[in-house]
């Protein structure tokens, strides 16, 4: 099961937990630990997983690898906007596109933790 946790870190907080796995690494842990996806704020995390794209999100690992276009299709959506949304998608590492160029989630797990006292 590969998995990632979503959440708000500050900048502080991300430098220790790197420095952390720097240290580990350097003592030889290998052991695979659940990956990251960060948030400076509470904006910021909305501003990339909007309603629209975790429904983009769910449809794909529901249906499997597609191309854009079928997406926008399975989605009822416009073919730019599932695009811009698979773009932004893309760039923070929620999606990726396999060799025949459909787009697919690469997760079996995505949790969101989201704090009321979190950075704002």
């Amino acid at each position: 099961m590969k998995e990632i946790k979503i959440h708000i870190e500050t900048l502080d907080d991300f430098q220790r937990r790197s420095m952390d796995m720097a240290h580990r690494l350097d003592r030889g842990a290998r052991k695979l630990t659940k990956g990251h996806l960060a948030f400076e704020s509470m904006d910021g995390l909305l501003k990339v997983l909007t309603p629209n794209r975790w429904r983009l999100l769910r449809a794909l690992r529901h249906q499997g690898p597609l191309s854009v276009r079928a997406l926008s299709r399975a989605l009822d959506r416009d073919y730019r906007g599932a695009h811009a949304d698979v773009a932004a998608l893309a760039d923070a590492g929620l999606i990726e596109r396999n060799e025949q160029g459909a787009v697919f989630v690469p997760l079996t797990r995505i949790t969101a933790e989201m704090a009321l006292d979190a950075a704002a």
